[in-house]
């Protein structure tokens, strides 16, 4: 009875274990059903490409089937051929069905590739990381790009490594490195444009190849000052332009500043304009004085911006480029001294502790120009300009009457100054005069070696009428030219009318008289005897 009891109990033991393992197993069951839905969720187009892979399979299976069909037969063929049962014909036709049958195998193998490959375009991309743009040690314009190969690695896997059909039907790039090694973007092309117009230089950068997952940063020099760029990317068959905001990265610690012209040339008693930029990168806000040094006290110079008169800029994130207009008065008197010599001035844009430096050095050089090893310790900004006052020449022709009345045969003499109304010295100043048909004209002095600026020299013409001039009116036009170095300086013509009038017959005219007092006399007479009867 004990052993029976003891058997039956290790029965027992036996099944309850059993029966433990047995739930065991269908829990696992149960877990592993509810599980597996989460783990072969796909996306959309994961569903796409597992379509477009099945139909490239089916077609391979397809054109396999009918390989070994043709295969097969063709082998039929040459067996009845030895055997003389079907024609050299015949077994032509097998033979080239099954060479076609062959051909439409490799091509069905080389469209499954290419479909997997196509995959790839919608798993590679490239991320533009980077964008900033500064201003390096020499003052150039500079972008510093930095792109990665952002390429979609589980979406490539997904495509290239589904398994359908027979193993040898199965790609080499089932191997997770070497589906990793496809998205490796080769021969990308990078450009900075704006407007469809290259702003970067070099205007081309080539990157030979950019593996997944690694970055390359590209330096360009920026030709245009923009807030906003288009990067323009070719590689594989994609071309593409992402236009992004350029990133300000502050390495300046003073502005630059830019002028148009450095040198320039005005006439006394008129304005001119320096035409200046000031460009800063900042991520805060930075506040900066406008100043000239060694400027003449005589001649006013004042900055314009939008037509406002301003003494300070201030640079931000947001305002980081500032137009200005650099105005010189130059008054109409000025020291002779200085007519047509170059003055080297500066323009500033310092911090306060700068201007300070500045107007010290201003006093202490009141009359005198700042040595340039004074003006080279202060590290600011500044921008080295020139201006040439230019002096104007002018000369005039003054005479007190432009009228003479002569009688026939008389001559007319006239006394003229030509006077320097101008700021430059003038030379060789010859005064002319052109007559009247059938007159003689001179002017003396013919040539005034110099004339100094409001000094004047006195000139005589003589004009003679010819013989054959009768009575009437005639004019004479006195001109003058001088020089102001290579320019030539014209007097403003003066034109001289001379009247010619009859002589006068004075025995016809007494004899009329005496004969007009005579009637009147007898008239008078006459009246009286008649009123005395």
């Amino acid at each position: 009875m004990n052993r029976v009891y003891k058997f039956r109990c290790v029965l027992l033991m036996v099944f309850a274990l059993l029966q433990t393992i047995s739930a065991h197993a269908q829990q696992e069951q149960l877990e592993a059903e509810i599980i597996k839905p989460e783990q072969t969720t796909k996306t959309r187009t994961e569903l796409l490409n597992e379509l477009s892979l099945r139909a490239a399979l089916v077609d391979l299976e397809t054109a396999k089937e009918a390989h070994d069909r043709y295969e097969s037969q063709h082998r039929a063929a040459q067996d009845f051929f030895k055997k003389s049962y079907i024609s050299q014909k015949e077994l032509d036709e097998a033979l080239s069905a099954f060479t076609q049958a062959q051909q439409q195998l490799k091509q069905a193998e080389i469209q499954l590739e290419q479909t997997k490959l196509s995959f790839l375009a919608n798993a590679t991309h490239i991320t533009i990381m980077e964008a900033k743009k500064y201003y390096d040690s020499e003052g150039k314009r500079m972008l510093d790009l930095v792109l990665k190969n952002t390429s979609n690695l589980a979406l490539a896997e997904s495509a290239l490594g589904l398994t359908e059909g027979e193993s040898q039907l199965q790609s080499e790039w089932q191997n997770p490195e070497q589906i990793q090694a496809l998205l490796d973007i080769e021969n990308i092309i990078v450009s900075i444009v704006s407007n469809s117009s290259s702003i970067g230089k070099p205007y081309e950068k080539i990157i030979p190849v950019l593996p997944y997952g690694k970055e390359e940063k590209l330096k360009f020099v920026l030709l245009a000052d923009v807030q906003e760029a288009g990067i323009k990317l070719k590689y594989l068959d994609q071309d593409t332009i992402e236009s992004i905001f350029l990133e300000k990265e502050s390495l300046q610690e003073k502005p630059h500043v830019f002028a148009s012209q450095f040198s320039v040339e005005g006439q006394l008693g008129t304005d001119i304009g320096f035409d200046l930029v000031l460009e800063m990168l900042v991520t805060s806000e930075n506040n900066f004085s406008l100043v000239v040094t060694n400027m003449l006290p005589q001649i006013n110079c004042s900055f314009v911006e939008s037509g406002s008169r301003i003494t300070s800029v201030r640079f931000s994130e947001e305002v980081s480029k500032h137009n200005l207009i650099l105005h010189v008065s130059i008054p109409q008197k000025l020291d002779v001294s200085m007519i047509d010599k170059k003055i080297n001035f500066q323009a500033w844009i310092v911090t306060s502790a700068q201007l300070e430096k500045i107007n010290k050095l201003k006093h202490q050089y009141a009359t005198d120009i700042i040595p340039a090893k004074e003006l080279d310790a202060i590290e600011a900004a500044r921008v080295d300009l020139t201006l040439t006052p230019k002096g104007t020449g002018r000369l005039e022709i003054l005479i007190n009457n432009l009228f003479e009345e002569i009688k026939p045969q008389q001559d007319v003499r006239i006394r003229a100054d030509l006077h320097n109304d101008g700021t430059l010295t003038l030379f060789n100043i010859i005064p002319e005069i052109s007559p009247p048909l059938g007159w003689e004209a001179q002017v003396e002095p013919k040539n005034i070696e110099q004339l100094m600026p409001n000094e004047k020299q006195q000139i005589n013409i003589h004009l003679q009428p010819g013989t054959d001039v009768g009575v009437g009116e005639y004019e004479a036009q006195i001109e003058a030219r001088g020089q102001s170095g290579s320019d030539v300086i014209e007097a403003i013509e003066k034109r001289l009318k001379v009247r010619i009038s009859a002589q006068t017959n004075i025995m016809a005219t007494l004899l009329l008289v005496g004969g007009l007092v005579i009637l009147i006399v007898g008239i008078v007479v006459f009246g009286v005897k008649l009123s005395r009867r």
